[in-house]
């Protein structure tokens, strides 16, 4: 039943897709990235994830994900970059206890990466070859970095990580699959093994060895934007999660040294610009591959 396999599919226009992309072809992975194009019409309302999804399954999967969240939140989505100041960016020492689980830090989690332009959603919680780290106030998170940056005076942090991104697929020659979008998600016994896609030639069935990322949709939101001054340090572009959460963000990470002198935070710009340049890497060459890649 399928056209294809591959390692990892990403879909979505978001700066998740492309950070997860990266990831994952720095891991050897074969990565095939589904851009849509314009919204389906029938969409359904008030969704928090597969707007214009109807496929059962799929509907179930995605509702299931959400369904402690309550409606969807009518507010502008968060288009900011964060930009988290850490000590160090070394892994979180083993001998200090693990964290607890608390289900309402992680419906807050899940929310702020579902309303940000830089959310994306795993398929698989385990083996995504991150690396634990601990924040100044002691809380866990999980760092995958994928680069960095050393954004000039006066350019926004969104603009400078959206350069970096499409600078960095094009050099890995990462292709997309433009008008491509999301139909359904294949399951077996209750596992998920691919996905069908709507594309311009009609529907590609792929399996995914490595399961799926959901990049949240890139929103532009005008009169937002912050300029990050020049501070003297390059910053971290890194997917950043919670070992206990299929949810995660891109952001910037600064050392203490190397702190912003304006915000913790920058605003996004340029949202739009220059994505559907950035492409998808689909050439498998018969190798096994083991593991997950290093998601965020």
């Amino acid at each position: 039943m399928w056209d294809d396999e591959v390692d990892v599919i990403c879909c979505g226009t978001g700066f998740g897709g492309l950070a997860t992309a990266i990831a994952a072809t720095d891991a050897d992975l074969d990565v095939f990235v589904a851009r849509p194009g314009q919204p389906a019409l029938n969409t359904t309302p008030g969704a928090w994830l597969g707007e214009g999804i109807d496929d059962p399954e799929t509907r179930e999967y995605f509702d299931g994900l959400t369904e402690d969240l309550g409606p969807r939140a009518t507010a502008a989505p968060d288009a900011d970059v964060t930009i988290r100041v850490m000590d160090d960016l070394k892994p979180a020492e083993l001998s200090v206890p693990v964290a607890p689980f608390y289900g309402a830090r992680l419906r807050d989690w899940a929310s702020r990466c579902l309303l940000s332009p830089y959310g994306v959603l795993y398929t698989r919680i385990l083996d995504r070859g991150t690396t634990p780290m601990r924040t100044p106030t002691g809380a866990e998170i999980d760092v995958k970095v994928i680069g960095a940056i050393e954004p000039d005076r006066g350019i926004s942090a969104s603009s400078a990580v959206n350069e970096w991104l499409l600078d960095q697929t094009r050099k890995r020659g990462i292709q997309t699959s433009d008008g491509t979008s999301l139909q359904r998600i294949v399951f077996e016994e209750g596992e998920i093994v691919g996905a069908v896609l709507t594309t311009a030639d009609g529907p590609l069935a792929l399996r995914a060895h490595h399961g799926l990322a959901i990049a949240m949709p890139s929103r532009l939101i005008a009169g937002r934007a912050h300029k990050l001054a020049e501070h003297g340090h390059s910053l971290h572009i890194a997917l950043v999660g919670d070992s206990a959460s299929r949810f995660g963000r891109v952001e910037l990470l600064a050392t203490d040294a190397a702190k912003p002198q304006r915000s913790g935070y920058c605003r996004v710009t340029r949202l739009h610009d220059g994505l559907h340049d950035a492409g998808r890497s689909h050439t498998r060459g018969g190798r096994e591959v083991h593991g997950y890649p290093p998601l965020g």
